[in-house]
């Protein structure tokens, strides 16, 4: 991808969700009625500048990568690509955007939700994991006594 297929992408698009290596990340535009800023949004971390080529230049992803020396190698799959079901895909989704997931895992329901106190991981049989935070739900949250990360290959995401 280049820098001007990413400015035509904003275009039409308010975010770009993109793939680098095995991290996932989100190039936002936002508009005001004076002009437009660009954000790149981390689990970690947010940039913010007032021009797609400025954000580029000083923004860094993965282990201190400025951004345009990414650019060429970052991936955005299709939207009904397998890649958006993996664990570090969903955990973005989740942190950064706040994203529900409903997902099943050995025959059994589940559901990544949000409230204003937090979120919590809850299953169809009544148990509920409640968490300060999307950050410490996926950090701490256990099913069958595994974190999320451990059980991600056998679980089937129902809806996002």
């Amino acid at each position: 991808m280049t820098l001007h297929e990413i400015e035509s992408y904003l275009r039409k698009n308010q975010q770009l969700l993109f793939k680098y290596r095995s991290e996932f990340y989100t190039i936002r535009k936002n508009r005001s009625f004076f002009r437009s800023r660009y954000s790149l949004i981390t689990e970690d971390l947010s940039y913010q500048k007032k021009s797609l080529e400025a954000l580029c230049k000083e923004a860094r992803i993965c282990n201190d990568i400025v951004l345009v020396d990414a650019i060429n190698d970052m991936i955005v799959p299709e939207e009904d690509d397998s890649v958006w079901e993996t664990y570090e895909a969903i955990r973005h989704q989740v942190i950064v955007h706040g994203a529900e997931i409903n997902f099943s895992y050995h025959g059994r329901n589940y559901w990544i939700a949000h409230t204003r106190n937090g979120s919590h991981l809850s299953d169809e049989l009544g148990n509920h994991q409640y968490f300060n935070s999307r950050r410490e739900l996926f950090e701490h949250a256990r099913i069958d006594g595994k974190p999320l990360k451990d059980i991600w290959e056998e679980v089937t995401i129902l809806s996002c």
